[in-house]
């Protein structure tokens, strides 16, 4: 009865039902979710937030947070748990801290756009990477690596090289070298570009193959005593330095092969945005290229 009655003050007055949702609700999260919570404004410098509104409140009132937002215990127990938490173009900075990692029952976690700095707490990359949290950032906030870039040269044919370049800008480009084919022995050449987006959690799930993949320690050489074979080039550029590992006819161990096969099939599934066409396709500069330890 109360609630259509204030729902009915709201129509004669001009007032929407938001505005009754956004009152504190009489019960809030544990004490453990707050300190959570509470870290995080802390950490973030939240006095400065573009919002922070209601956040700092007394206990019981943390679901009425900006950003907050809360649901029943899994267990069915009376207490709240904030399962979703969007503070994306809020003027965060600093780290997050790693308590937010206790905040085990979230689902959704923004923080695109802000200044943070410092990598996600790896209770949340660990449970991001398994799927069960889905969080939207920046690249450099899963891993230290800026760059991967995958190069495939077919020694036998003169068309048919391909390079694909992902970077932690969320930035992706494609080079795939072209024969024009204006004659039986034309042999001039065009290298079509292709321009896209990766996504923060796609690039963050190739750093992680990278990483588990123990890419740093192989040789950075692999050799088949056949002709013809495929130069399959894999570069990673990680805190700086770059590392290089070039497989030919496929002689690299299965912990190569299995980044090789990710790197292209994050390429295939892509939506690329433009495709232009020059000249030359732009080559690896050697000078950069560090072995693998």
């Amino acid at each position: 009865m109360m609630t259509r009655f204030l729902l009915s003050l709201g129509l004669i007055f001009g007032f929407t039902s938001q505005c009754i949702a956004q009152t504190p609700p009489a019960e809030g999260v544990s004490a453990g979710e707050r300190q959570a919570l509470v870290a995080l404004y802390n950490a973030t410098d939240g006095e400065h937030w573009k919002n922070n509104t209601r956040w700092m409140g007394k206990p019981g009132t943390e679901c009425a947070w900006y950003g907050v937002e809360c649901g029943q215990q899994p267990n069915g127990e009376d207490s709240l748990v904030v399962d979703s938490l969007n503070l994306s173009e809020n003027n965060l900075r600093g780290g997050i801290p790693e308590a937010v990692g206790n905040l085990s029952h979230l689902e959704w976690l923004d923080l695109r756009g802000n200044s943070l700095s410092g990598l996600l707490p790896q209770l949340v990359i660990r449970r991001m990477l398994s799927g069960s949290l889905r969080v939207v950032a920046e690249p450099p906030l899963f891993t230290s690596i800026s760059e991967i870039d995958f190069e495939d040269n077919p020694s036998a044919l003169l068309c048919g090289r391909l390079r694909i370049i992902f970077r932690s800008d969320e930035t992706a480009m494609e080079y795939d070298v072209r024969c024009r084919n204006a004659s039986p022995n034309d042999r001039r050449t065009s290298c079509e570009v292709r321009h896209g987006r990766i996504f923060g959690s796609d690039f963050a799930r190739l750093a992680n193959t990278v990483d588990k993949n123990g890419f740093y320690s192989l040789p950075p050489k692999y050799n088949r005593n056949i002709t013809e074979g495929d130069f399959v080039s894999t570069r990673v550029i990680r805190g700086g330095k770059a590392y290089e590992v070039v497989d030919y006819a496929g002689a690299g161990p299965f912990e190569l092969w299995t980044i090789e096969i990710t790197i292209e099939g994050v390429a295939s599934t892509m939506d690329w945005d433009k495709s232009t066409t020059q000249p030359k396709c732009p080559r690896w500069d050697d000078s950069h290229a560090r072995p693998a330890k």
